[in-house]
């Protein structure tokens, strides 16, 4: 998935340089992008769109983008329709939040931003680790069926 998400960490780069931030797109939605692509999860773009509020910890901080858009994604791909107990998506979620900690020390993204963010290519290389995370993830997920 690494490769997915550097194509949308590209997105619009080849624009001149005062019309990139209009292609920029935030960490949920590289991450549910990416996601979307290597796992065929078939998301319209108006799911990209939901995820508008998610970049940069909830605009505020708060809880990492690039998370949000993986935990997204598992909904898509573990959410059983009802009637169900929800059982996997509950142990997907669960091993998301460990394997994002572990890897990064926290769930915020001003922590993260503080110790992993590059000045040059901001949160560029924390997506492609992010993407990691949930490769892993869907790993564990599919070897315990």
């Amino acid at each position: 998935m690494e490769k997915q998400v550097e194509i949308y960490n590209a997105f619009g780069k080849d624009k001149p340089k005062v019309e990139q931030p209009l292609y920029h797109m935030n960490c949920a939605e590289v991450l549910l992008r990416a996601a979307n692509d290597k796992y065929h999860l078939n998301l319209n773009e108006e799911s990209f769109r939901m995820l508008q509020g998610f970049g940069a910890g909830f605009y505020s901080e708060r809880t990492c983008g690039a998370f949000s858009g993986s935990l997204a994604a598992l909904g898509v791909l573990y959410t059983e329709e009802r009637p169900s107990d929800q059982a996997k998506m509950t142990r997907a979620a669960k091993l998301l939040v460990k394997e994002f900690e572990e890897e990064f020390g926290s769930l915020n993204c001003d922590y993260i931003k503080a110790h992993c963010k590059d000045p040059v290519s901001g949160c560029n290389p924390v997506k492609i680790r992010a993407a990691k995370v949930f490769n892993r993830v869907v790993e564990a997920m599919e070897n315990e069926k």
